[in-house]
């Protein structure tokens, strides 16, 4: 998919004049041949990379190719990993001048202009992480307070039209899709989440009116049609969420929207639903994440299971696909509690499931607790939803792997499953797509 935050950063820096670059290494279908070969055909004052916790060994592949090639092209992290371990990461990634940790719209700008004047004092930009003699200084933190004041991103450089037609989730209505945002930030304390090492817990809207400009500049200039909302808790804000649905069915934009990255079930009532479906909404994705109570409690997740059931059979008035989140391997759970959170996806009326392995994400309250507690390094190439990146007490990852293919097989191998994603499916092509991610899940 494109990616919301460079095509943000290249937005704030064209603004400032500079010349900037979208490389997507995997819509490219980049090897490190490749990589080298545009490292070669270019010529770079500055790269920044976006990296994740599974990136950390290929990003290092990629940083000695760009110090080998151009060693006079400054390196500069940012991403959910950087923000999650700072400090961590500039030790790990000797060969990096600097890191972003949290929102860089306001801080990258800064930095280059820094660069340009040829100073070496970087202590007023925001979110930056740097050496100084040696010593990790990191800034203090900002956030951007107005989002509006913030220019779409530069969907000119990640055109939605040349993205394969495989969205996260799998589904969609019409093709070309793109994500967009609208609110930052989240107020929740669910200690397996790292989303606030990024976002921080302060929540900050667009204006309405902002998010529809994207929109009808996405539809009009690109032929897009159905938008992804990637928000972490949209309907956290109902008045909001009704302001934006009621602007929808006024300037009659005949769009088709879902919120693929979840949002909190205990939010949701009848007249919401209706209100969204009526706008267009036709997919969620929801935070069920466990099926024993204990669990709930001990991940301050502030659910429970019979609010989650009471919920979901809000769904039946209304005609929008569901997707449940749920996840096993967290530290203190039991086998036998694993066991009821599968059993728990099939008592529930719901369309999708996807299983994830714990992994302990730099920046949460658990992987902060581990640490303290002495965790063994983590084996980050492993580090993924669909692999064994964390092994509870009591378990081996052998049996972990196996709970989790026991999770998908007995989610999807029912009849009103399988006959629900066939409904949905528009072509031999997204079959196919999907039929891998399901096999991948297996592995």
């Amino acid at each position: 998919m494109p990616s919301l935050g460079l095509g943000y950063l290249a937005s704030v820096l064209r603004n400032k004049g500079h010349d900037v670059k979208i490389l997507h290494s995997l819509k490219e279908k980049f090897n490190f041949k490749d990589f080298i070969r545009y490292i070669k055909e270019n010529d770079f004052d500055l790269i920044g990379i976006q990296m994740f916790t599974f990136d950390l060994t290929p990003t290092k592949k990629h940083i000695k190719i760009i110090k080998k090639l151009s060693p006079n092209t400054t390196i500069v992290l940012g991403g959910y990993h950087p923000s999650g371990d700072p400090e961590g990461t500039l030790e790990f990634f000797s060969d990096v001048d600097f890191i972003f940790s949290g929102e860089a719209e306001i801080g990258l700008p800064k930095l280059v202009e820094t660069l340009e004047k040829n100073k070496n004092d970087f202590k007023d930009v925001p979110n930056l992480v740097w050496r100084n003699n040696g010593k990790i200084i990191k800034n203090p933190w900002k956030l951007i307070e107005n989002l509006d004041e913030i220019p779409f991103p530069a969907w000119d450089l990640m055109d939605p039209r040349t993205y394969p037609e495989a969205p996260h989730g799998g589904f969609f209505k019409s093709f070309p899709n793109a994500p967009i945002i609208i609110t930052r930030g989240c107020p929740m304390q669910c200690t397996f989440c790292a989303g606030k090492s990024v976002t921080g817990n302060k929540v900050r809207k667009r204006s309405v009116k902002n998010v529809i400009e994207e929109i009808k500049y996405l539809k009009n200039k690109f032929g897009v049609n159905d938008f992804l909302i990637e928000d972490e808790n949209f309907t956290l804000h109902k008045d909001l969420v009704k302001e934006f649905c009621e602007t929808l069915i006024k300037n009659n934009l005949n769009i088709h929207w879902s919120c693929p990255s979840g949002v909190r079930i205990d939010t949701l009532d009848k007249e919401m639903l209706k209100l969204m479906e009526k706008a267009g909404c036709y997919y969620l994705s929801i935070g069920i994440e466990f099926g024993s109570q204990r669990i709930h409690d001990l991940t301050k997740k502030h659910l429970t299971l019979e609010k989650i059931k009471e919920k979901i059979d809000l769904f039946k008035y209304v005609n929008i696909r569901t997707a449940g989140f749920f996840m096993m391997g967290i530290p203190g759970e039991t086998k036998e509690e694993m066991i009821k959170t599968i059993n728990f996806s099939k008592q529930l009326r719901i369309d999708r499931a996807q299983f994830n392995n714990f992994m302990p994400l730099p920046g949460s309250a658990l992987y902060k607790e581990l640490r303290e507690k002495g965790m063994e390094e983590i084996d980050y190439d492993h580090f993924f939803v669909h692999d064994v990146g964390f092994v509870p007490e009591g378990m081996t990852k052998k049996e972990m792997k196996k709970l989790q293919r026991k999770a998908y097989l007995e989610f999807y191998l029912r009849p009103r499953i399988i006959l629900s994603l066939l409904k949905d499916l528009t072509s031999f092509k997204q079959f196919f797509r999907l039929f891998k991610r399901f096999i991948d899940g297996l592995k």
